[in-house]
């Protein structure tokens, strides 16, 4: 089992970044802390996790819904107002689908798709929801953002919580995020289950479907790792091991600036980095 400091970043391909960062920074209080061409790096205030952006093109794949990110605010009339905000700037940031407030998994939010192909959810739970093994619903942040950063919208995301992935079979995937990536298991019913590292908040959702949509590399979640000989390590057994372990693909070690890092993809085919400290 793989033994990790910490889940740091998602990373996500979108169409143009200028199409796409302001739908970050305008709608979900997301700030660019680096920006080098076709990539940027965001950060939401209360969240210490990164979202990575990659800008992939005109061509760049529509992804499923069941790909999406989330976003928290900290009531549930908030989420009324996000819908409200949205609809009436829908033609200004170019976004689709834009579904109304609806409840789902104990959770009350809205899901809509930005011109990068990607769908996106402002959420609200009842962090009493923790109280009942569901760890995910607590909340994600120690001091709440106050209107006068994220002003005139009627609704204010208080962390970035989660990321989506899809699966061919939650028990054997399950076993595999426990038992080779050391994640643990914030929550799971039907067909989904809540993965996250037992050092921080932020989980991806994962459910299972059938027939489903495989992603690119460019589509994954970063684990850190204390050293580079952790990641060396960690390479040199799914090198030798990888059959056995659920490992489909496995990509090559490589360096800068002190820093190693390496992709693979699991046994359902969904992609992750091993890397070490930034």
């Amino acid at each position: 089992m793989l033994t990790t400091t910490g889940l740091i970043a998602g990373h996500y391909e979108c169409r143009s970044l200028d199409d796409t960062l302001p739908v970050f920074t305008d709608l979900l209080a997301m700030e660019v802390v680096e920006r080098k061409p076709a990539e940027a790096t965001l950060k939401h205030p209360n969240t210490d996790w990164r979202l990575i952006v990659h800008e992939g093109g005109p061509n760049a794949p529509e992804k499923a819904f069941d790909n999406h990110y989330g976003f928290r605010v900290g009531a549930h009339d908030e989420v009324e107002a996000a819908w409200k905000y949205i609809e009436a700037h829908k033609e200004k940031y170019r976004l689709t689908k834009i579904t109304r407030p609806q409840s789902a998994h104990f959770a009350y939010s809205i899901y809509f798709n930005e011109p990068g192909g990607n769908t996106l959810e402002i959420e609200y739970y009842n962090p009493g929801g923790a109280l009942h093994g569901r760890s995910h619903t607590a909340g994600h942040w120690d001091t709440p953002l106050t209107s006068e950063r994220f002003p005139g919208r009627g609704y204010l995301p208080q962390a970035f919580t989660h990321g989506t992935l899809q699966c061919d079979n939650v028990e054997r995937s399950r076993r595999f995020y426990v038992e080779v990536l050391g994640l643990e298991i914030a929550a799971g019913f039907n067909m989904a289950q809540y993965i996250k590292h037992p050092a921080s908040p932020w989980y991806i959702v994962v459910l299972q479907r059938s027939p489903r949509q495989y992603l690119a590399p460019v589509n994954r979640f970063t684990l850190q790792m204390a050293s580079t000989s952790d990641v060396e390590k960690a390479h040199r057994e799914f090198t030798t091991k990888g059959d056995t372990l659920g490992i489909t693909v496995l990509g090559k070690l490589e360096g800068s600036n002190g820093s190693v890092n390496f992709i693979f993809s699991d046994l359902d085919k969904n992609w992750w980095e091993l890397t070490t400290a930034t």
